[in-house]
């Protein structure tokens, strides 16, 4: 089972069609792919999914309640797998180089029952894909196990936009052009697995957004934005789906708030160059070091 609301990466796409998969349309009940699952099932075959219901954050997330539904109807059970190794993996197989993963495979669990007496359904579906995500995380390696808890604490947001001439003058933003909703718009720079979706699953023109440590002309902010903005409107559960309905909110009119701002500066100043400057800040758990950054770092490099 994949993502059916978005085209998968063209890098290994490949792949997913010659083994074959069931695109679920996520953030809302696809009931037409949960039953070509079911039918799988149903026919002794084997269904492979997340049951976190997709991979753009690296920590250990609750289970979507698809895993224990599937297991229900079709009275199947269900094989935990823990997986190691799997971040930037791809990246050193494309420069020739061999990551080393892992594959660690649990003992079945039996078929999730959801007959239980004076328990309410929904809580017994919950209960069971929160128990499969255990099972699924004393199977990750014990070093990454720590990290995908929660590698920091205490994060926080904040956005800036830096305005310039040509020659390096600040030039004046007014008051009124500020982001409004730093938080949401920051953190969505700083998920990185969300603008690599833009570009390479959806093909948006967003390299301008992809590495905020240059100046870019305010237009190309303008189009790159836009592009987005188009996109998630025929696709208005994008972020709610993958991070909430209030951060998915925030970065929604994040965006929006970025694309006028840069609008009045293409208009006003055609010329300038505009630094982006998504600031987060958290602790590190493992030093209690706090860390600041106004630039994602998986995007330094793109």
């Amino acid at each position: 089972m994949a993502a059916g609301d978005i085209p998968l990466d063209p890098r290994y796409r490949w792949m997913a069609d010659l083994w074959g998969f069931i695109p679920i349309k996520r953030g809302s009940m696809d009931r037409g792919g949960m039953n070509m699952a079911l039918d799988v099932l149903e026919q002794g075959g084997v269904v492979g999914l997340f049951p976190e219901g997709g991979i753009w954050e690296t920590t250990i997330r609750q289970a979507r309640q698809g895993v224990a539904w599937l297991s229900s109807k079709a009275n199947a059970p269900i094989v935990p797998i823990g997986f190691g190794g799997i971040e930037g993996a791809l990246t050193k197989m494309l420069r020739f180089e061999r990551p080393r993963m892992t594959m660690n495979i649990g003992q079945p669990i039996p078929p999730i029952r959801t007959d239980v007496p004076g328990r309410a359904r929904k809580d017994v579906l919950q209960e069971g894909a929160d128990y499969v995500m255990q099972r699924i995380a004393e199977l990750i390696p014990a070093d990454e196990r720590r990290v995908r808890k929660q590698p920091y604490v205490s994060e926080t947001f904040n956005f800036k936009m830096e305005l310039s001439s040509p020659d390096g003058v600040a030039l004046p933003i007014p008051d009124e052009l500020e982001i409004v909703d730093k938080h949401g718009l920051s953190k969505l720079f700083h998920r990185p697995v969300m603008m690599d979706v833009f570009k390479r699953n959806l093909n948006l023109p967003v390299r301008p957004l992809l590495n905020t440590r240059r100046a870019s002309a305010p237009a190309d902010i303008v189009a790159s934005t836009q592009a987005i903005l188009t996109y998630l409107d025929g696709n208005k559960y994008f972020f709610h789906y993958r991070f909430g309905h209030s951060d998915g909110e925030a970065m929604m009119r994040g965006l929006k708030q970025l694309h006028d701002a840069a609008v009045w500066m293409a208009e006003t100043y055609p010329e300038a160059r505009l630094r982006l400057k998504p600031i987060r800040r958290y602790i590190r758990v493992d030093t209690n070091q706090e860390v600041e950054e106004d630039a994602p770092a998986e995007m330094h490099e793109m």
